[in-house]
């Protein structure tokens, strides 16, 4: 008697960890570099235990928080850049003394 065995179908090879992600999400938004690298680790324990869908997720939320953390950051950096613009055109026109233009002094008429 043979038995006919179907072929095994190879398993899936595991997704990226993302780690890179996950590093830019401490370097850029520290916040979420917890949950970050939480699923970063995650990623190959759920692969292992068949769950690739699992893994997948995790591994696809990675690059997300990552992404997330870049564009919070560019989204302050903006936000910091257009206040301090403010604060310098603010400053300059009080004209508070503190800032001589070309050397002269307005105040002084020469008598």
């Amino acid at each position: 008697m043979t038995e006919s065995t179907a072929p095994i179908p190879p398993a899936p090879a595991p997704p990226s960890a993302n780690a890179g992600w996950a590093v830019a999400a401490l370097l850029f938004f520290w916040p979420l570099s917890f949950s970050a690298f939480t699923h970063a680790f995650s990623v190959y324990p759920l692969w292992a235990s068949g769950n690739v869908a699992g893994a997948q997720y995790a591994s696809d939320r990675v690059r997300r928080l990552g992404q997330l953390s870049l564009w919070i950051f560019g989204g302050l950096l903006l936000l910091f850049a257009v206040l301090y613009a403010i604060f310098l055109v603010v400053l300059i026109s009080q004209g508070d003394g503190m800032f001589y233009h070309h050397g002269f002094d307005h105040g002084y008429r020469g008598d």
